[in-house]
């Protein structure tokens, strides 16, 4: 554990064969306005020429590291969290973006709301590149980019978490400190859904979950993402997670169809003007 010269924040990103998306990624964090923190990538024994785009960044804050074998999801973000030494921890996947002031604003929550152990933001659609070849790969891509706004609760509490994950992993940011005094790691048990059982692990742990209601990061949504692929796995995972929460809440059964989820929260930019974008 760092004692003295830590920085604010220690911002996390696994790489897994994420070549065509990785340089994005890493500039989106590199150009934050808020300044004081380190970037560990962590490649997970990539096949691609991940390592090459990596080691093109000079930016002193850039750390990198490499697993000698393929560790997984889990395996590699609970690695990352050992390597941290910042206050905070911000996730973010190897294929999303961070918008320039994210940093800044969630840093200035957590400081202000000592209770709260994960904090998201919502997160904006896009699609760079057609998620399949052709007429309807581009139709689709031209779908995604209308402005779709992924809206999350401000204040999520257990009974949301029957609902769906409520915090965006990717745009979260962790109090390390809350992960540290009760144990909570990821677990790869629950793994695509491991970040849906880290908040469950967050609130029965008694910490707070909350999310800024603006957007501070880009979903790259390109038929590739690891939960898109594993969709048969996301659903074992998810009901897993559900069940413990039922456990929590002394509840036997709880049904919320997830078209529901999308109802509530997907939601055009057009219709939120009042929000920041």
């Amino acid at each position: 554990m760092c004692t003295s010269n830590c920085p604010k924040v220690s911002v996390l990103i696994p790489v897994y064969n994420s070549a065509p998306f990785l340089e994005d990624a890493i500039r989106s964090i590199l150009s934050q306005t808020f300044e004081d923190f380190e970037l560990l990538l962590l490649n997970d024994a990539s096949t691609d020429n991940s390592e090459e785009i990596i080691k093109k960044f000079t930016d002193p804050r850039l750390k990198y590291f490499s697993n000698k074998k393929n560790l997984g999801i889990s395996g590699s973000r609970n690695r990352l969290m050992d390597l941290a030494s910042g206050e905070y921890l911000a996730i973010m996947d190897n294929d999303d973006l961070s918008l320039p002031d994210r940093l800044r604003k969630q840093v200035e929550f957590m400081d202000k709301n000592p209770e709260v152990a994960m904090l998201g933001s919502w997160g904006k659609l896009f699609c760079k590149f057609p998620p399949s070849p052709g007429f309807f790969g581009r139709l689709k891509q031209r779908f995604i980019n209308l402005g779709w706004i992924w809206c999350q609760p401000e204040h999520p509490d257990i009974n949301d978490m029957l609902r769906g994950n409520p915090v965006m992993h990717s745009s979260s940011m962790l109090r390390r400190q809350a992960l540290v005094r009760d144990n909570i790691r990821y677990n790869p048990s629950y793994t695509p859904a491991e970040d849906f059982d880290l908040c469950r692990q967050i609130l029965a742990a008694g910490w707070k979950l909350a999310n800024l209601s603006e957007v501070l990061f880009l979903y790259h949504y390109h038929g590739g993402n690891f939960s898109l692929k594993n969709k048969r796995s996301m659903r074992f995972a998810d009901r897993k997670v559900k069940k413990d929460v039922l456990k929590l809440l002394e509840k036997k059964s709880f049904f919320y169809p997830y078209i529901l989820v999308m109802l509530q929260k997907l939601r055009l930019k057009f219709f939120l003007r009042n929000k920041h974008d």
